[in-house]
């Protein structure tokens, strides 16, 4: 009776053991086929993001596909590479005999690929493909031709540049463009205003922004101009009002691509390029929560802002808290130079908690009051952090000459 037994369960042994090796067969078949084909559509997932590396995307929903497509590149990066991994353990001769004696005891391959999972990375594909016929054609110079001659100009690549000398009033304005990846087209503009007979009008502002088809670039640089707070209300009406007489044909095109720094200096500025972008829509913010005193100052387009000007110290000063001999070594001060720089889209875990507004009325009467009570000092700062948006505030005082220098130099 026992050896009855016993030839029972050795014949069940190889028969599951039989049955096992033959499954495996197929099932390793089936792996290789579902292999390559994780294979392919990694390869034209692949060849779909470096066509459109460099396309100029205008458009952003196209923008937020290529940055999902590129979420999608990189998980299936990951999988193929842990299936290779998977792939090259060998398993030891005592681990198939057991797993051939006792199929009960086997434990699922939780690493396999399956048909799903790979049918999903292959549907993919032909998004990918369409993705890059939509940016093929839409990066055709065609599409382009009813636009207005500058932001067409600017979304095939050229820059700009014009400049105009009327009497004593120097006026330039200068625009370098470069595809940046999940950016698309972004430009940095330079306006530059000069009077030699109002010193004090002198300003310079610099903005980086997206180009997209309907950018008003004029709009956008005044209303940046605008933006800077009423301290500089007359400054900003004269350089606005030239501005606005751009004479489009009068401007000059050129072969544009930004240099390397001024690049990361755009993308470092914005590290979510979907900051204030949601379901395709211009938000306050992504998330719809955190906004700040810089929330709506300017235009979602805009990266961040740079302006230069001066000011008198004299006119500025706070004559409550300062005695008349200072007041009248004020006077022969030169103009202070001062330097603002915006970051609508920064953020900060440890905001400061001060309000941008104080920080704008105060920094020049601040400055102003440093100077006086350190005569050696050139250069006085002040920042305000958010958590959604920061701003920099820059003072310097020339260093007066001394008789005797003037001298020397004669």
């Amino acid at each position: 009776m026992g050896e009855m037994v016993a030839s029972a369960v050795v014949q069940e042994a190889v028969s599951g053991a039989v049955s096992f090796v033959f499954s495996s067969r197929i099932g390793k078949a089936s792996q290789e086929e579902l292999m390559e084909r994780l294979e392919m559509a990694h390869i034209k997932l692949h060849v779909g993001l470096e066509r459109t590396r460099m396309m100029p995307i205008t458009i952003m929903p196209l923008l937020r596909l290529r940055k999902k497509l590129k979420d999608v590149f990189k998980e299936c990066d990951d999988l193929l590479s842990k299936v290779r991994d998977h792939q090259q353990v060998v398993r030891s001769l005592r681990r198939k005999i057991m797993h051939a004696v006792l199929p009960s005891f086997i434990v699922p391959n939780q690493d396999a690929l399956s048909s799903s999972v790979v049918g999903r990375f292959e549907q993919f594909v032909k998004e990918a493909d369409r993705f890059v016929r939509d940016v093929e054609s839409g990066s055709s110079l065609s599409h382009y031709r009813f636009l207005s001659s500058p932001i067409r100009h600017l979304l095939e690549g050229k820059g700009l540049y014009y400049d105009m000398v009327q009497g004593s009033k120097a006026f330039s304005l200068g625009i370098s463009t470069d595809s940046v990846e999940e950016y698309g087209r972004v430009a940095w503009l330079c306006f530059h205003y000069k009077d030699r007979k109002a010193p004090l009008k002198t300003c310079r502002l610099v903005v980086a922004l997206r180009l997209y088809e309907s950018t008003n670039i004029v709009g956008i640089t005044a209303k940046c101009l605008r933006s800077l707070g009423p301290q500089f209300k007359s400054l900003v009406e004269d350089a606005t009002g030239e501005l606005s007489h751009l004479p489009t044909q009068d401007v000059s095109y050129f072969d544009s691509v930004m240099w390397e720094c001024m690049v990361k200096l755009t993308t470092e500025s914005i590290p979510d390029p979907f900051c204030c972008i949601a379901n395709g829509l211009s938000k306050p913010c992504a998330s719809n929560i955190i906004s700040s005193e810089l929330t709506g100052r300017f235009p979602q387009e805009v990266l961040f802002v740079v302006f230069n000007c001066c000011f008198s110290a004299f006119e500025n000063c706070s004559r409550s808290s300062t005695d008349e001999a200072r007041i009248n070594a004020i006077k022969a001060w030169s103009p202070l130079q001062m330097q603002v720089f915006f970051y609508p889209h920064l953020s900060f875990k440890f905001p400061d908690g001060s309000s941008l507004h104080q920080k704008e009325e105060e920094i020049q009467t601040e400055a102003i009051d440093c100077f006086i009570r350190q005569p050696g000092m050139t250069e006085y700062s002040m920042h305000w952090y958010s958590a959604h948006g920061c701003a920099s505030f820059y003072v310097s005082k020339q260093i007066a000459k001394t008789r005797r220098a003037s001298k020397r130099r004669r």
